[in-house]
């Protein structure tokens, strides 16, 4: 065998080698990426001080930092698209919220909208 003959089989097996690091990290980004949608569970707390979040309905959508919808089930609770699923127990919940009587208080001006299409 001869030199440039072990060159090109080292070159070709180094090449290999590195063509199936970049498909394997291809194969991470993509599981990694397809992760379901983390459901918004909230749990509404009787004192301020337990809240991660202090919240203020305002009147109008245009008011809102955060417009969200109540869904009927945990499945379609959604955190990209604000729609929120009320737990029974703060465990459960990933934000517990406080509802605050003014605005000044509130950490985030939330609205309800009519339609879950609505929400930002």
């Amino acid at each position: 065998m001869t030199n440039t003959d072990r060159q090109y089989k080292d070159s070709m097996r180094n090449t290999s080698i590195g063509w199936i690091g970049i498909i394997v990290t291809m194969i991470i980004m993509l599981l990694v990426q397809c992760n379901t949608a983390l459901a918004q569970t909230v749990y509404e707390v009787k004192h301020k001080n337990q809240a991660d979040l202090l919240v203020y309905e305002v009147k109008y959508p245009a008011q809102a930092d955060i417009k969200y919808w109540v869904v009927e089930y945990k499945s379609q609770a959604n955190e990209q698209k604000h729609h929120w699923y009320y737990v029974q127990y703060p465990g459960q919940a990933q934000y517990t919220i406080y509802w605050v009587d003014y605005p000044s208080q509130a950490d985030r001006l939330v609205y309800q909208v009519k339609y879950p299409t609505q929400t930002r």
